[in-house]
């Protein structure tokens, strides 16, 4: 009996609370909560997109225009929705990690790369990896590496602002090193090695804005070294040769090199042509023979360029814009420095009115007597004094390009001409 009466008793309330369990039920499914979500966002963009004013009321009055109030509210949801679908496709917020040692990537244009922190990988434009490395407030800023489209190490080093800064190492396309040491704003700037792209060294010592400056060596095509010495815009600063004995720039000097002397008929001077770095010397005696205490009082540099700051100067018009008008200019008969100029020039290409005719002696391969040289092969030369010193420049005929130049001291033209 008490059973049955307990069981009515279940009966009774199951019956009543059905249909609000059955509710429940129907309220909590997922089907249920996306069904009504989804009807109310879109029920929402209806009444959103349904921009026609319906009075006065529905306007707002933008310089005299009047503007619906739901049109103006629709244009700036759509946009926020538009912006938050950019940032979220553009750098992968809603995508996993990248499985490169835990580093998201960014577009080079993301927005969100300008809140990121620490190290990322930063695509390019045209999609590979450019960079992998740190980065602040939306600059490459700290240490990273910077990579061609073929991922071949281009640079490896500090950064600032998205600029080489501070050590680094710079590659050629191929991947060899090309550089290590120092930089400013993207250019080498204090101390560094230069290397060939076959792995030898071509320069070590200081540079200012990309160009070798201030002390340093020079190597040759084997990496050993042929001229300890001062740089200047990226050259030899040639004139420091002037007023040095032969042990003085051997000790600055260590590549090949040929010795011109002059026999006694002629006078008993002597050129060297370091053939390292496209220069000669001239040394002249005092009536003795040529020997170690000679003193250069003459640097012939094959160059037929000629730079002036970070200014290449090829011409003779240049040359009067910055070194002014010359002090001297007219035709004249080589002798021999000029002479020996000449034709080391011509053992490479034609060049002037050819070689210069000379009667030689080879005792050794770099030891040749001087008997006579030809005295009829005329050059037209311009002399420029800067400072202390004097710059000729020998060209073929008047004006136009020269082949070479000649320094000397000025206080030792003073000299002579006395």
């Amino acid at each position: 009996m008490g059973n049955n009466l307990f069981s009515v008793l279940l009966s009774t309330i199951k019956s009543r609370f059905a249909a609000i369990v059955s509710k429940l039920k129907l309220w909590l499914s997922w089907n249920y909560v996306r069904t009504r979500v989804i009807g109310g966002i879109r029920d929402f963009f209806f009444k959103l997109l349904d921009v026609k004013p319906k009075n006065k009321h529905d306007y707002f009055t933008i310089f005299g225009w009047m503007v619906s109030k739901r049109l103006a509210y629709a244009a700036i949801i759509i946009v926020g929705v538009i912006s938050l679908w950019y940032i979220g496709s553009t750098t992968k917020v809603f995508s996993k990690l990248t499985d490169h040692k835990g580093m998201r990537t960014y577009d080079y244009n993301s927005v969100l790369l300008r809140l990121a922190k620490d190290k990322v990988r930063i695509r390019a434009k045209s999609g590979y990896v450019a960079y992998e490395g740190d980065v602040s407030k939306g600059y490459v800023t700290g240490e990273g590496s910077l990579y061609s489209p073929e991922s071949v190490l281009l640079y490896n080093g500090n950064f600032e602002k998205n600029l080489y800064e501070g050590e680094g190492s710079e590659y050629f396309d191929s991947g060899a090193l090309h550089y290590v040491g120092t930089f400013h704003q993207n250019l080498y700037e204090g101390e560094g090695t230069l290397y060939r792209e076959d792995g030898t060294k071509e320069y070590e010592g200081g540079f200012f804005a990309g160009l070798k400056e201030g002390h340093g060596k020079l190597m040759d095509a084997g990496g050993n070294a042929v001229y300890d010495g001062n740089f200047a815009s990226d050259e030899i600063v040639y004139s420091e040769l002037l007023g040095k004995s032969a042990d003085e720039i051997r000790s600055m000097y260590f590549g090949s090199q040929v010795l011109y002397e002059e026999s006694p008929d002629m006078g008993n001077d002597a050129v060297v042509h370091l053939k390292d770095i496209g220069a000669l010397y001239y040394a002249q005696s005092d009536g003795g023979a040529a020997d170690d205490g000679m003193k250069s009082t003459q640097v012939i540099v094959l160059k037929d360029f000629f730079m002036s700051g970070q200014m290449e100067l090829n011409d003779i018009e240049s040359l009067k814009y910055v070194l002014g008008n010359p002090i001297y200019e007219g035709n004249t008969d080589v002798i021999l420095p000029e002479a020996l100029a000449i034709n080391a020039l011509n053992s490479n290409k034609r060049t002037m009115n050819g070689k210069v005719d000379m009667d030689v002696t080879e005792v050794y391969s770099d030891d040749i007597i001087v008997n006579s040289i030809a005295n009829n092969y005329p050059v037209y030369v311009y002399s420029f004094e800067r400072g202390d010193l004097i710059y000729s420049f020998v060209c073929k005929d008047r004006g136009g390009n020269f082949e070479f130049y000649e320094i000397t001291d000025a206080g030792s033209q003073d000299d002579n001409a006395t």
